[in-house]
């Protein structure tokens, strides 16, 4: 192995991984609002898509996108 080959089993991070993805949360609060919890969701379900995002004041509209992005994970794969 030279200092340019990845580790065995690690991905050319030129490589397209079609089981990578990403879910980004941040929540915070709004003192002035009632609610005033606030939560953006930005998420993928593949490296080279766009990311899209989602916003909301419901914690349980949290929980229910993050559970439908895992569902959506679990799935077999697109394309293989």
């Amino acid at each position: 192995m030279t200092q340019d080959d990845p580790p065995s089993g690690v991905a050319d991070e030129n490589e397209s991984d079609p089981a990578m993805a990403a879910l980004v949360i941040r929540t915070w609060n709004e003192p002035d609002q009632a609610p005033g919890f606030r939560a953006r969701l930005t998420y993928s379900q593949a490296p080279d898509e766009d990311p899209r995002t989602i916003s909301t004041a419901d914690p349980d509209e949290v929980l229910r996108l993050v559970r439908q992005w895992l569902n959506a994970r679990s799935a077999p794969p697109r394309d293989l």
